[in-house]
């Protein structure tokens, strides 16, 4: 977030799409006043004000929150606010700092369908491909029937995995995960003290049709 803000900083004060900090001077029905410094008073009203109304309730005069500019002058003379829409990039800065860092984290898996397993990551969708599992989750199935692939994949509905961000993309709102990251991290570590030539032991897991 720190870095997002830093880099609207260095637009010029009252450009739309800027996410500015304000504090609450005002709440009045649907609509609530922020005092935005030597920018001006901002607005959060009409569908803005619904679409984060959840939010808004708890908030009180003097709350400090960030808000996106999404008009430079209304007819009365305020600024637009959007709160959802500077909720939302700052998740999306959030994770890319989490897949920057190659952070790892825990999610609790909420559901399965044949092509992997859907958990959520600071509110925002996500999706664990079968691909990225570990291979002791793998679901191997006979013939790659999609039915039991499912029935094999639901079995971890309601666990806890750990995960890191495989790819991410605000655009599409979309966010790929992947358990198996952090063993690949191992086993480079370990594939260090080999070289080509190296004879080795090894034992069959698993095997399947290509």
């Amino acid at each position: 977030m720190k870095d997002l803000l830093e880099k609207n900083n260095s637009i010029k004060p009252g450009q739309i799409g800027k996410i500015v900090e304000g504090k609450i001077i005002d709440k009045i029905r649907s609509v609530v006043f922020l005092d935005l410094g030597p920018i001006g008073t901002g607005i959060i009203y009409g569908k803005e004000f619904q679409e984060a109304k959840e939010e808004i309730k708890n908030l009180k005069i003097g709350s400090v929150l960030f808000a996106k500019i999404i008009n430079l002058e209304n007819e009365e003379g305020y600024i637009e606010l959007s709160l959802s829409q500077a909720s939302d990039e700052l998740t999306w800065e959030k994770l890319k700092q989490q897949k920057n860092k190659d952070e790892t984290l825990m999610v609790k898996i909420l559901a399965a369908n044949k092509g992997g397993l859907l958990a959520e990551v600071f509110g925002v969708p996500a999706f664990l491909p079968v691909s990225q599992l570990l291979p002791e989750h793998y679901p191997r199935v006979e013939k790659g029937d999609a039915y039991k692939i499912v029935r094999e994949l639901q079995k971890f509905v309601g666990e806890e995995m750990e995960v890191k961000i495989f790819d991410s993309d605000p655009s599409q709102g979309k966010l790929i995960l992947s358990e198996k990251s952090k063993e690949d991290e191992k086993i480079k570590e370990i594939l260090k003290n080999y070289k080509v030539g190296d004879v080795v032991e090894g034992e069959i897991t698993g095997v399947t049709d290509f």
